[in-house]
């Protein structure tokens, strides 16, 4: 028993075994499943009729008390008739002419009576005390009409002679079989009673009797299935309708409604004709006599109509069954065969035939260890580009015209970089960073604002395509995210809200503003959505909440009848910002701008075009090997991505300082500068009010282009060395001399007090007074 008990839990161990009894399992699931949908269903169905038969039932009930209604509003209308009231109350019995009319025009008013319902057989009244039938038909003694013209197997002649109705207004009676005259043999007969008419009652009876048939052929109407019985009884039992239309003379089924009416409950079973039947009843009741309304239906009935359905289940069942048995084998060993093969693979030839663990446990391992290892390499090189691959794709971006698909794949080859897919998603963070932030923050801290921006950014980001993070300009991030075709942009329009939403708190100190391009293929399609990304930062609104807008193809559609600027019109103002040609190039500036305007270009569309002039000075620089003054590059920057809304006189201006600028540092001297020489002006001049616009002159060049030499030459920029230079002059004033340190800061150069000291401070961290006490000491 032991070794028994050992093979099969080391053959359960195996997926092969696994495999047979998850299809033996499957068939069995699968028969579990049909058995119980059927019976559901089943029961669905049974529920759904005792359902509509509450809602016949009722119907019926309805249209029985519409029935008794009118036949109740039959006594209103006698009511009006002069000679039946008469002939009904007895009183002033008239003689001779006069009473010979009042019952002929009573029997007149019951005929009318008669024809104002199919359902009435007839009408009359019973004058007891002159044994007169008054009925739609004429007049009969009593003894006649009930013997001879209506007799009824239930109700005698001394029945009617006898009944009392107890001063019921309303009264129905059981049904019977009636007999007599050739027009009523063989009815079923509901006799209604009334002993009042209006306001008179009295001692002769109103009788309308109702065909009992028009009732049957209404139940027979309301069943739902061929074989359902329905009942109508009153309160003692007795039987007043039923859909069969023997039921005055069945005995089988009194006894059958007999049972029902004491079942305790409105929903139960019983059997007729040796079927199960299942049972509604509905208690109503019709003008003032309270009912029962049963109806039976056979389960029969109910499970013929799924008849097919449960053939369908026991076929289904056998070929599941036999068809499972037949695949668990076949499937089992086709399906084991690569996951041996792929086991013995990782284990090695050494190890072959050798697990000391199941095969699902040991691929789940060697899967979740190759994904771990797949993911921490795609997020490195996702995340930690190399700098040269990370300057190439910047440039990519920036500068359109200058790398083709060919260059690109041949750089990708040679520096072992490429792309996994082949369609592009461009998103722009630009971070603007407003006067409390530099108010609030010391230097080193507003520096190292755009390695921890990077840093947040990178922490974020979807692991679900490879993305690749680029600092574009200061404060200027792309997300370039390299995703298969049909990918769409909810992944990244969401993460770029949630890079938002962190800063809304902080809005007065920082705005972030994100615009993301389309899913573009090949590396036009990525330029393009780098394009689409910029045009989507210039369509956020400085005056709304709005800080992520999506670049969508309706956007495009604004721009169907704008002029930009032509391929031509680029090549011109190119070559003229090369050959430093200034006049004609401002001249072609006005009529690119003019021509523009005139076509009613809008402002997001004016920046656009400034976008394009300032790419254009950008080629220029890099054919040059040139580029603007760090701060001043900054600033054109920064005015591209403003959330502002400066005018067009504003973005006009600073095209043209913008092309004035690149036209000035492509013509500038490339002799050497003589720092010697400078340092010694400045040493001799620093007390005065020097500028770098009036150094620029001095030296034959322009102020940006100064200002980048000097802080290539000394390390820092003009305006730092001119202050340590002051503060140094400043401190050995204080210490060798007594004056005044109101003479002392006009001497080094510092327009007032306060400035001063505030320098003073900044540099050597106490004030020149506190200065001057220690040197003192």
């Amino acid at each position: 028993m032991g070794r028994l008990a050992n093979m099969w839990r080391v053959s359960f161990r195996s997926i092969f075994f696994r495999f047979i009894i998850l299809f033996v399992s499957i068939s069995v699931l699968i028969q579990i499943i049909n058995f119980v949908t059927y019976n559901v269903y089943l029961q669905y169905v049974q529920t759904r009729i005792e359902r509509n038969y509450d809602s016949s039932l009722s119907n019926v009930a309805a249209s029985l008390n519409h029935l008794f209604e009118g036949i109740y509003q039959s006594n209103f209308l006698l009511s009006l008739d002069p000679s039946v009231l008469s002939v009904f109350s007895g009183e002033g019995d008239a003689e001779g002419t006069a009473k010979y009319a009042d019952i002929s025009q009573s029997v007149r008013s019951l005929a009318r009576i008669k024809y104002i319902d199919s359902s009435i057989d007839s009408a009359y009244i019973f004058k007891r005390k002159d044994d007169l039938i008054i009925s739609n038909e004429g007049t009969y003694s009593a003894s006649y009409f009930y013997d001879k013209v209506y007799r009824f197997e239930e109700y005698p002649a001394e029945f009617w002679k006898t009944h009392s109705s107890g001063y019921k207004l309303f009264s129905i009676l059981p049904p019977s079989q009636t007999s007599g005259s050739e027009r009523n043999e063989g009815k079923v007969i509901i006799p209604i009673v009334q002993s009042k008419i209006a306001e008179y009652w009295s001692n002769n009876l109103y009788v309308i009797n109702l065909n009992a048939q028009y009732i049957v052929r209404l139940l027979q109407d309301y069943k739902l299935t061929p074989g359902s019985v329905l009942f109508i009884a009153d309160k003692n039992g007795t039987m007043l309708a039923s859909s069969e239309p023997d039921f005055v003379r069945n005995p089988e089924l009194q006894a059958f409604m007999g049972s029902l009416l004491e079942a305790p409950d409105s929903k139960s079973q019983a059997v007729y004709k040796k079927q199960k039947m299942r049972v509604v009843t509905l208690n109503t009741n019709f003008f003032y006599n309270d009912v029962v309304m049963i109806a039976g239906v056979p389960e029969n009935d109910i499970r013929s109509s799924l008849s097919n359905m449960e053939k369908l289940r026991w076929v289904s069942a056998i070929f599941t069954l036999l068809l499972s048995l037949i695949l668990s084998v076949a499937f089992s060993k086709n399906l084991y065969a690569p996951i041996k093969s792929l086991v013995d693979r990782l284990n090695g030839p050494q190890t072959k035939g050798k697990r000391s663990m199941n095969e699902f446990e040991y691929l789940n391992d060697e899967i979740g260890r190759i994904m771990n290892n797949v993911q921490t390499l795609n997020q490195q090189l996702s995340y930690a580009l190399p700098l040269a691959n990370e300057q190439f794709l910047v440039k990519m971006l920036k500068y359109n015209y200058l790398y083709d698909d060919v260059s690109v794949e041949a750089y990708q080859k040679n520096g072992s970089f490429s792309f996994e897919n082949d369609h592009f998603m461009i998103a722009l963070f630009q971070f603007n960073f407003r006067k409390p932030f530099y108010d609030s923050f010391n230097e080193s801290f507003q520096n190292d604002s755009s390695r921890m921006l990077t840093k947040l950014l990178t922490s974020l980001l979807p692991m679900d395509y490879p993305c690749y993070l680029l600092e574009m300009d200061s404060h200027l991030f792309c997300l370039l995210v390299n995703v298969p075709e049909g990918a769409d942009q909810v992944l990244y329009q969401k993460y770029c809200e949630d890079i938002v939403e962190l800063f809304r708190k902080d809005e007065d100190f920082l705005r972030v503003h994100a615009g993301i391009g389309s899913v573009r293929r090949g590396y036009k399609g990525m330029r393009q959505s780098y394009i689409e990304a910029m045009k989507a930062l210039w369509r956020i609104s400085p005056f709304d909440g709005k800080r992520v807008y999506t670049f969508t193809e309706a956007d495009n559609e604004h721009d169907v009848t704008r002029y930009l600027l032509s391929k031509e019109d680029e090549n011109r103002l190119f070559n003229l910002l090369l050959s430093g040609k200034k006049e004609e190039l401002h001249g072609l500036l006005k009529q690119i701008i003019g021509h523009n305007l005139s076509a009613g270009i809008t402002a997001p569309l004016l920046r656009e075009l400034y976008m394009r002039f300032y790419m254009i000075g950008l080629q220029v620089l890099k054919q040059r090997d040139r580029e603007l003054d760090g701060e001043i590059g900054k600033s054109y920057t920064g005015f591209i991505l403003s959330n502002e809304s400066p005018s067009v006189d504003e973005i006009t201006e600073s095209i043209f300082a913008y092309f004035e600028n690149v036209a000035t540092v492509c013509g500038e001297s490339q002799d050497k500068f003589d720092v010697g020489s400078f340092k010694a002006f400045i040493s001799q001049h620093y007390h005065e009010d020097i500028h770098l616009e009036m150094l620029a002159e001095k030296y034959n060049t322009s102020a940006q282009y100064m200002s980048r030499l000097l802080k290539r030459e000394l390390g820092v920029g003009f305006q730092e060395y001119l202050l340590d230079l002051r503060i140094r002059k400043a401190k050995e004033l204080l210490a060798q001399s007594e004056r005044k340190i109101g003479d002392i800061w006009e001497a080094v150069g510092f327009n007032n007090r306060n400035t001063f000291i505030r320098a003073f401070k900044g540099k050597e961290g106490i004030t020149p007074s506190e200065y001057r006490s220690n040197m003192s000491k």
